[in-house]
């Protein structure tokens, strides 16, 4: 009858833009050169989702020629819940998982996660995690606003004029207190070009002998905790009651999910995105050795918005 038992995607292509190349390249080499490196590394994943309380499906039939015709909500999905954890070859860190009651039920997990909270999960539950592990551990994972807070980020000239001119007095910059906006900005705007960005994150996780990889914007098939994600996931939704379980029992089944999600099976997810990175790095650079390739360099035009700057990818 011309149905298919599929996953629905909505996304129609694959936006292949220079600095998105540049940016997976770099990624594919520095993941390389940590995988191949003398010290004994450890790759470690991080990331966000949700659950819903009654569970939710992503596959159904549809008819090829119609996927409009699949619901956004299959049925009453309840609760929705934001979940961060990490992962590696060996399975969930312990002591890392963290549940939390969504703001609201939109499918969107970014919208209850912040800054604050990651950071406070990062020096509560990921470090003493990472410290069982006994080795140098190099944490993947996306640029979501909230793992990419700055140390001293320069303002923008969208920002408050106060924050402008607190950045001009930290820096010990003179300006007349009548300055407009725009005057102010032009004595910013020197700065820009040469102020490295630093990640409160990174630090955070440098000082503890750790380093950070973030992905390439869009390709969040090279982090492994996806395919665990998926498998997790599917284990809760097979096996939540038809009835609104209580948030005890959302918490239970989710961990039983975990559990479910074994070491043998986690280091075959390693091994999946390890064969893409290698296959991606051919497909970009051929026979050329990671260990050698000149700096990729990206020329910004005229034309380029002021949002090119400020805008941090997700995924």
């Amino acid at each position: 009858m011309g149905y298919k038992y599929k996953l629905v995607n909505g996304r129609k292509i694959l936006c292949e833009q220079k600095h998105v190349v540049a940016s997976k390249i770099d990624f594919l080499r520095k993941f390389l050169q940590c995988q191949n490196s003398s010290e004994n590394i450890m790759f470690v994943y991080l990331d966000e989702t949700w659950i819903y309380q009654n569970g939710s499906y992503i596959r159904r039939w549809v008819h090829e020629n119609d996927l409009k015709s699949n619901p956004s909500k299959i049925k009453n999905e309840g609760k929705r819940f934001t979940i961060l954890h990490a992962g590696c070859q060996f399975g969930f860190l312990e002591g890392c998982d963290l549940l939390l009651d969504a703001a609201n039920n939109n499918r969107d997990c970014h919208k209850t996660m912040n800054g604050k909270i990651f950071q406070r999960w990062v020096i509560n539950q990921l470090i003493p995690a990472l410290a069982k592990i006994q080795k140098k551990c190099v944490v993947v994972m996306d640029n979501a606003p909230y793992h990419s807070m700055q140390l001293n980020k320069l303002p923008s000239f969208s920002g408050n004029k106060t924050v402008m001119q607190e950045w001009l007095i930290n820096h010990n910059i003179q300006f007349d207190k009548n300055f407009t906006k725009k005057q102010l900005w032009e004595l910013i705007q020197p700065f820009r070009e040469n102020l490295e960005k630093h990640h409160v994150i990174d630090k955070i996780l440098n000082d503890q002998g750790h380093e950070v990889l973030r992905l390439p914007p869009y390709y969040c098939q090279y982090n492994t905790i996806e395919l665990a994600w998926g498998f997790s996931k599917n284990y809760y939704n097979k096996h939540i009651s038809e009835q609104p379980p209580s948030r005890h029992k959302v918490d239970n089944l989710w961990l039983e999910s975990l559990s479910h999600c074994t070491p043998v099976m986690w280091q075959n997810f390693c091994r999946h995105c390890e064969d893409l990175i290698y296959a991606d790095w051919t497909k970009h650079m051929g026979n050329l050795s990671y260990t050698n390739i000149p700096p990729f360099i990206i020329s910004l035009g005229e034309s380029d918005s002021e949002s090119d700057f400020e805008s941090d990818p997700e995924n």
